[in-house]
């Protein structure tokens, strides 16, 4: 052994002054550390504040007295302790029979002592030894007996006591220690020993583990530093440390399945295949009649708007833990992603059917009114542009004002210790921005399809109103239905998920289907040539009366010919005294025959 330092304090030091020596011997780490004082309890007290502890803690007193271990509970475990005497000790006493322990009941019971102190066992054994040297030497003789006693070991309570020439026992000082239920054991010498000696003594922090912790219970077992190393390690997971220390079950997130995220990406790809397709057949019959008639520009704004909107899809599926997670700013920034994406995705589709309606209710107008309208393109993008600048404005409030910001909000713990969660994007005042960018889509909507129903009457061979009709009819019934369910299954991640990408796709593949596929179709067929348009004309010319005729021209398809076919190079049209390339009718030949006529100068392909 080598003396590594020796700390000396005031007669009765305070947990301050000790606190100072325990630090500084916990840079030392010594393995043994000797206590010479009599109050015990702030040493033990220090030597926690700084949560350190040699292998070894011997104290000259104050190991097996009560108060000692009333005040310190536990953490008297492995504490060592050098005494005369212990009751503890393996021997039995050759007059009474009597062992350490049986002296030291009979004495409580007489006395109420709560300890028994080596003075009253070496009282007791000096009367032992006297009685065995008397029946041994069978004499009274003081020198006799003297000699007796100097020569021999007498087996007692006190221990096996023997005397040297100088008349001082022999018997050993005692190494007692509390053993981990709190008993007192004498572990040295070892002929007299009740139990093993226990070295090292653990840190606090195993101790605390292995006593006070859930632990071992939960099916777990200390490390040196107090930690819990589960033995099911795929289905549970070690928190806290020392009193803390348990296995507790992994936590349930609550993350939206892997096959359902799968499902949500593929209904991204159909409506993004499904987009490409329709921009190369827009393409390749950019020339066709019936696709000039539909506005190329804005057929490519309606397949633009549903694949924005369509790739809300994607950040809606991005999740993570907690808010100290690594890839938090991602996260928030998918959060307000889908927003933005669906927002400005469901402004440039609902902006560019609206225009396409707003532009057949505006022909169709000033037919019944028998004028000539010219609606460029111009006319009706400003339509496009308040729609989406409103739209942007509520957007850009929300990102500033309130921005969505994912949280985990904890639905069951264990001591504190989350054991299942569910994450959301949340923000404080997002409902308001939220409730404001539905409401004004849905009487968007709702005015588009008041418009739509205004223009019911024109035929749908060329103004398209029963297929934008539809169109809008649906966005609008998945709009307002969507919302409510989607709330209601909020704390159900995958139906949550399921609900609104479903909701998204449903929006904008119906869309595309239901504006594209009856042209595609007509197309296939060939129901887009010249002869159908005039086949369609003559049909629709009244038979009857000037009013009819009126009529005609308010429902028929000039109006709706006159739509798509004034930017054709090679159409015009003539009415109310017009000419078109030589061919002139007054007011008075228009009542006279009691019809109309369109001229068309050229071929239409």
């Amino acid at each position: 052994l080598e003396l590594t330092s020796a700390q000396e304090v005031i007669k009765t030091p305070n947990i301050t002054v000790l606190e100072m020596v325990a630090q500084k011997l916990a840079q030392e780490d010594p393995d043994v550390v000797v206590t010479c004082v009599y109050d015990c309890v702030p040493w033990m007290k220090a030597m926690r504040n700084v949560n350190w502890s040699p292998k070894a803690q011997v104290f000259t007193v104050c190991v097996g007295l009560h108060d000692f271990t009333t005040e310190v509970g536990t953490d008297a475990d492995y504490i060592m302790g050098v005494t005369p005497w212990d009751s503890s000790l393996n021997i039995q006493d050759s007059v009474t029979g009597l062992s350490a322990k049986d002296f030291a009941d009979m004495f409580k019971t007489q006395t109420s002592e709560l300890d028994v102190t080596y003075h009253a066992a070496s009282a007791a054994s000096v009367i032992s030894i006297a009685v065995q040297a008397l029946e041994a030497s069978d004499t009274t003789d003081e020198v006799v007996l003297s000699q007796h006693i100097a020569a021999n070991n007498f087996k007692t309570i006190y221990g096996d006591i023997g005397f040297d020439s100088n008349g001082q026992s022999k018997s050993p000082s005692l190494l007692i220690q509390y053993d981990t239920s709190g008993i007192v054991q004498t572990v040295f010498p070892e002929e007299a020993s009740s139990g093993p000696i226990l070295y090292p003594m653990p840190s606090w922090d195993r101790r605390d583990c292995i006593r006070l912790s859930q632990c071992n219970t939960s099916g777990g077992t200390c490390t040196e530093e107090g930690k819990c190393v589960c033995q099911i390690s795929d289905k549970y997971h070690a928190v806290g440390s020392g009193e803390t220390a348990e296995c507790v079950p992994n936590e349930r997130l609550n993350f939206i399945s892997t096959s359902l995220l799968g499902v949500g990406y593929f209904l991204v790809s159909v409506v993004l295949v499904l987009a490409v397709g329709i921009l190369i057949w827009v393409y390749h019959h950019r020339k066709n009649a019936l696709v000039k008639v539909s506005q190329p520009l804005f057929l490519t704004l309606v397949v633009l708007g549903s694949v924005i909107s369509s790739l809300s899809i994607i950040p809606l599926g991005l999740e993570t833990e907690y808010r100290d997670s690594y890839d938090i700013n991602m996260i928030d920034a998918a959060c307000m992603a889908v927003p933005w994406l669906w927002g400005i995705g469901f402004a440039v589709t609902f902006s560019a059917l609206f225009a396409k309606v707003l532009r057949v209710k505006l022909l169709y107008t000033a037919a019944s009114k028998m004028k000539r309208r010219k609606i460029e393109t111009k006319d009706v993008l400003s339509i496009m542009v308040v729609v989406l600048v409103i739209e942007t404005s509520i957007l850009l409030s929300f990102q500033f004002v309130s921005p969505l910001k994912w949280e985990r909000e904890v639905l069951d713990d264990i001591n504190g210790i989350a054991i299942e969660s569910v994450g959301h994007c949340e923000s404080e005042s997002g409902w308001w921005f939220f409730a404001s960018l539905v409401g004004f889509n849905i009487l968007c909507l709702f005015y588009a399809l008041i418009l739509c129903f205004q223009t019911k009457h024109i035929p749908s061979d060329f103004s398209e109103s029963s297929h934008i009709f539809l169109s809008v009819m649906f966005m609008f019934q998945v709009l307002v239905l969507a919302v409510p369910v989607s709330a209601m299954v909020r704390d159900n991640t995958n139906v949550f998920y399921f609900m609104r990408a479903g909701a998204i796709f449903l929006q904008n593949f119906t869309v595309l289907c239901i504006i594209f596929g009856p042209k595609m179709y007509r197309i296939y067929k060939k129901e887009d040539s010249r002869a159908t348009i005039r086949r369609h004309l003559s049909s629709k010319r009244p038979q009857s009366s000037a009013l009819r005729d009126v009529n005609a021209v308010s429902k028929g398809s000039v109006a709706s010919v006159e739509e798509g076919m004034n930017s054709h190079p090679n159409v015009t049209i003539a009415r109310n005294g017009e000419s078109s390339d030589g061919f002139v009718e007054n007011d008075s030949q228009l009542r006279d025959s009691q019809t109309r006529r369109v001229s068309f100068n050229g071929s239409i392909p």
